[in-house]
């Protein structure tokens, strides 16, 4: 009976909430645009919202507006006074046209029509397809080189991004060709994501400067068959919660398969099967064996014991422990604990060293813990 309920409850909200999305691209006076128009309608009102970004600059302005029958209102108000106004009237084909204001009631023409996606390839991969846009601006993207370093005698080029504060790695010179060929296509996806999530960092309080999320990337372990790297990132996008936190990345420079922390390791053989890809199942692994072991080991190197206080960081709550950031270093893998925001500081990595982890190695992982 419960779960008619929800069956009925659901089939009821989807008719009542409606979503339409228009993806837009034209022209601003002579200024060519894209523009992703958002529509919410229930049974009780209708509410919008919008992005646009020029071509020339490709960073995201959030836009708030409201709708009069076919009459569109956009408006960016960042402090509090209007700086920006569209006002656009949709035709039956989806164009929008009309004119676009400044705080000063300078007028342009707009004139836009649906987005034309054939003309925007990407090799950007479809799970990041939550904004189609985002296969637009992949176009546009330029990267130059700005410096080379190295890492166990072998060359990193390092390149920035035109539009933003993006700064990422390839293989350099003394790379053979099958790694260049195979793991640089890896890390120019992960260069233009970060690029993508740096453009689109805006909010309703400033415009967007192409600077709100600082990250780095720090290269952690090579040998002649791995890459592992860590990236931090800190971000600010106008929220009331600024946030941070890190990801580590493990490639292998035959093929440019990245590896994941349940690749590597298994505390049991349910997540070396295909209950990996069963989010229930893989949920009870990390419950019931990966976190309860983890906390295990790095309790047998770091003693911890329960604080005395809420306020101080409980690392023996093995809660904390089911999902972790993770980082492959030279020396063993570094885990950091998942906490709850108010005690975000508390997050801190931890070094397992390979001798202690060899045992728990997925049969399935290709080289030795070293």
């Amino acid at each position: 009976m419960k779960k008619l309920f929800f069956l009925v409850f659901l089939f009821y909200s989807l008719l009542s909430f409606c979503q339409e999305t228009y993806y837009l691209e034209g022209t601003l006076g002579k200024s060519k645009i894209f523009m992703r128009i958002q529509v919410y309608k229930s049974d009780k009102e209708t509410n919008l919202n919008a992005i646009y970004f020029y071509q020339n600059s490709l960073k995201d302005i959030p836009l708030d507006g409201k709708l009069d029958n076919k009459n569109f209102t956009f408006y960016f108000k960042p402090g509090d006074k209007i700086s920006e106004k569209f006002y656009l009237k949709k035709s039956s084909n989806n164009n929008f046209d009309g004119f676009w204001y400044d705080a000063k009631a300078k007028q342009l023409s707009v004139h836009l029509a649906p987005v034309n996606f054939a003309n925007y390839k990407s090799n950007l991969k479809l799970q990041f397809e939550d904004d189609k846009l985002d296969f637009v601006k992949s176009k546009f993207l330029e990267f130059k080189k700005i410096k080379t370093t190295t890492y166990n005698n072998k060359e990193f080029v390092w390149y920035s991004e035109k539009h933003c504060d993006s700064e990422f790695f390839r293989l350099g010179s003394n790379f053979s060709d099958k790694n260049k060929n195979v793991v640089n296509p890896v890390l120019d996806e992960i260069h233009i994501q970060k690029t993508l999530i740096q453009l689109g960092c805006s909010s309703s309080f400033e415009y967007n400067q192409g600077k709100g999320v600082e990250s780095t990337a720090t290269i952690t372990f090579l040998n002649n068959n791995l890459l592992g790297f860590e990236t931090s990132d800190s971000w600010d996008c106008g929220g009331a919660h600024p946030d941070f936190g890190s990801s580590g990345f493990l490639i292998d420079l035959n093929n440019g398969k990245e590896y994941e922390i349940d690749d590597i390791l298994a505390f049991d053989k349910s997540v070396t099967g295909d209950q990996k890809n069963n989010f229930t199942a893989f949920s009870k692994y990390r419950t019931d064996y990966f976190a309860p072991k983890l906390l295990e080991l790095i309790t047998s190197i770091e003693h911890f014991e329960k604080p005395a206080t809420d306020d101080d960081c409980d690392y023996t709550n093995v809660e904390f422990w089911n999902f972790v950031s993770w980082s492959y270093t030279e020396k063993g893998i570094t885990f950091t604990p998942y906490f709850p925001r108010y005690n975000r500081a508390c997050e801190e990595p931890f070094l397992v060293p390979f001798e202690k982890l060899t045992k728990y190695k997925n049969p399935k992982f290709p080289y030795v813990l070293k």
